[in-house]
């Protein structure tokens, strides 16, 4: 007989329903995304024919086609030695994401009898892990964004705006640290927020909020 479903949430301390909360968002959209940049890396040769016959138009760079053509080769030739590992890294990403929506979504809405410290040691565990192959997925993204920025120069010299003779130097100077401070930041953001979760539940004020409301374990 399937459990009954109560929704006990109301019992949790208001910190712990936030926080369960939070991962509950932040693992199913980073799962989301690790999913399909996984697929993506287990085929990635028929993705770079795909990008190669549909190249992406650019229009901050103008609508020459061979300036997003370099642009897109660049970024293919940077993923190309990495694609293997790349794919390990996104796949632990995926598995992690799902362990925290799993036990995030239980610890918020537990079946009757089931104690919530199991879900509690998972979201420590799972969120550790999360946050370390977040920290070297960005990693890899930021080398992407590194090696892809000459492309992107050569892209931008080519527009008016540009045509200074100062702004080459500008562009050489801004346009790789741009790239890679885009690519920083939401794993900062990203890696920390798991990093902070976990360490939030692995607390033994949690733990002791949550063994309290789970009751005395019955002796088998």
């Amino acid at each position: 007989m399937k459990p009954r479903e109560v929704t006990r949430s109301g019992a949790l301390p208001r910190g712990v329903r936030v926080a369960a909360a939070l991962c509950l968002v932040l693992s199913s959209v980073t799962g989301f995304i690790a999913c399909n940049e996984a697929s993506t890396m287990m085929n990635f040769e028929a993705y770079r024919e795909a990008q190669r016959e549909h190249a992406p138009s650019l229009p901050l760079l103008g609508r020459d086609p061979a300036v997003t053509r370099a642009i897109m080769e660049a970024q293919l030739s940077a993923l190309s030695p990495m694609r293997e590992s790349r794919a390990l890294v996104l796949t632990g990403l995926s598995v992690a994401c799902t362990l925290l929506f799993f036990a995030s979504s239980r610890m918020l809405r537990s079946p009757d009898g089931i104690p919530r410290n199991g879900f509690r040691q998972v979201l420590g565990g799972a969120g550790i892990f999360a946050a370390l192959l977040r920290t070297i997925d960005g990693a890899q993204a930021a080398v992407v964004a590194r090696n892809t920025s000459q492309a992107m120069i050569e892209g931008l010299k080519g527009l008016p705006e540009f045509q200074a003779p100062d702004a080459a130097e500008q562009l050489h100077a801004l346009v790789p640290s741009l790239m890679t401070f885009g690519a920083v930041v939401p794993t900062v953001i990203v890696a920390g927020g798991f990093a902070v979760l976990a360490q939030y539940f692995r607390s033994e004020g949690v733990r002791d909020a949550i063994v309290t409301l789970d009751g005395p374990t019955e002796d088998p």
